[in-house]
């Protein structure tokens, strides 16, 4: 029987796919009724407008997630193959503290493609940060990164570390 529980954990374990999480300890919860603005992602991965990707994976799974408000910051862009996108970054921060956004969420991309070889696994890293619109101030990050198998997108395996980032978030549903 013990034989049988242990191949059954080592067999789950090795089908999950190899993942890791770290998140920050956050002094208190952040508050799913805030006006949350999400904004390109820095790309740091050789993939381009993966930050653009995972911004849009990310603000979907925030409202999933209970938050109130949430908009999607992506100015327009002139190059899209560029990797740097610094100044959209900017002008997305601009833009969301003039209509009133009390938390920016901005991170980076550090992984976003498919592994060479046979299978041609998904890798995805990604980290977060949600700050205070009016001085800031980061209230939470966080970072993560997984490796799928080979019949998984890379946009399944980075919703998947997005899902899991934001389920370490703190959070709570206070009355505005």
């Amino acid at each position: 029987m013990l034989i049988r529980s242990m191949t059954l954990v080592l067999t789950l374990a090795f089908l999950a796919g190899c993942s890791v999480m770290q998140s920050q300890q956050a002094s208190e919860p952040v508050d799913l009724n805030s006006r949350f603005a999400v904004i390109p992602l820095g790309n740091l991965s050789q993939t381009p407008q993966a930050g653009d990707q995972a911004a849009s994976i990310l603000s979907a799974l925030l409202r999933a997630k209970g938050a109130a408000e949430v908009e999607l910051y992506l100015p327009a862009d002139d190059n899209p193959l560029i990797y740097d996108n610094r100044a959209r970054q900017q002008d997305a921060i601009a833009a969301a503290q003039s209509d009133g956004a009390d938390i920016i969420v901005s991170g980076t991309v550090d992984e976003w493609r498919y592994k060479s070889g046979l299978d041609g696994e998904p890798a995805v890293g990604i980290t977060l940060e949600f700050r205070n619109a009016d001085d800031n101030s980061v209230l939470w990050s966080a970072t993560g990164a997984r490796t799928g198998w080979g019949r998984e997108g890379v946009t399944v395996a980075g919703h998947k570390v997005l899902d899991d980032l934001l389920d370490a978030l703190p959070v709570t549903n206070s009355a505005r």
